[in-house]
């Protein structure tokens, strides 16, 4: 993933439990979830992880970065952003993704009709169930429409790993091999892509997808973790077994899919 370097503080998101804020970098302006933001650490973790497979499966993440936030930063955007926050940030890296102009949240399923990138819908339910994001179906803020590219676009992954952002090595551990379990599909999200997903083997392309994600490439993810964000090779090698555990049976979760969505037709 590239780094750029926070250059001034841009406006502040007035959304979203992790205080993001809109920072000018070195060549674009990003919404950055900074290290000391309210649910703390593992809030970039979760969505560094996520980012990088994403970009295997080519999910449509708008430009994910680690943000280099320099003491000159923090000395001429300190009041601002502590204002925003509740506490003052700190040089080092932050995690940020890419501004999209003019994005909105997806609130009618007719808007899905104009976007050329329409075949990810399943990409993005079979992603969730990997990651276990458990937010996706209720949280509107998440799913959005480039009405410029006319693209869905993807965000937020703070409240994966069934546990979002407190998630520890033993709660993982704990955690493999359990059972997939379909998500709301009456939810926010969720009811909006019901109807396109349908046919037959719906999820086909998606599962090859998926498959490009390597046993070498899930743990270079998960080593390149930034020091900084205070990862012990315990919970590292946790996370590797988690992630890993839910690829591989990945094809569990369709039979359990399967009911919620009334155009899937024939078998499995």
């Amino acid at each position: 993933m590239k780094t750029v370097l926070a250059i001034r503080a841009s406006g502040k998101i007035n959304n979203g439990c992790t205080k993001p804020y809109y920072i000018s970098c070195d060549e674009d302006i990003y919404a950055v979830k900074f290290k000391e933001n309210p649910q703390g650490l593992r809030v970039l973790i979760n969505e560094y992880i996520c980012a990088e497979i994403a970009a295997i499966i080519e999910l449509p993440l708008p430009s994910p970065a680690l943000i280099r936030v320099s003491e000159d930063f923090v000395r001429d955007n300190k009041q601002e952003l502590s204002i925003h926050l509740g506490v003052e940030i700190t040089p080092g890296i932050h995690f940020g993704t890419k501004k999209v102009k003019k994005a909105y949240p997806i609130t009618d399923p007719d808007m899905l009709k104009f976007a050329k990138n329409i075949n990810i819908i399943p990409d993005i339910i079979l992603f969730d169930q990997l990651v276990c994001n458990r937010d996706r179906d209720s949280n509107g803020g998440n799913l959005l429409f480039d009405p410029i590219k006319k693209e869905i676009v993807v965000i937020d992954h703070t409240h994966v790993f069934d546990l979002g952002s407190i998630w520890t090595s033993t709660d993982l551990d704990q955690r493999i091999g359990q059972q997939f379990t379909a998500f709301d599909s009456s939810g926010y999200v969720y009811r909006k892509l019901v109807p396109f997903v349908r046919g037959n083997n719906p999820f086909h392309a998606s599962l090859d997808r998926m498959a490009r994600l390597k046993a070498s490439d899930l743990w270079n993810i998960i080593n390149g973790i930034p020091i900084e964000w205070e990862v012990t090779i315990q919970e590292k090698n946790s996370l590797n077994k988690y992630i890993w555990d839910r690829l591989t049976r990945i094809k569990e979760c369709l039979p359990v899919l399967k009911p919620e969505f009334p155009f899937w037709k024939g078998g499995i």
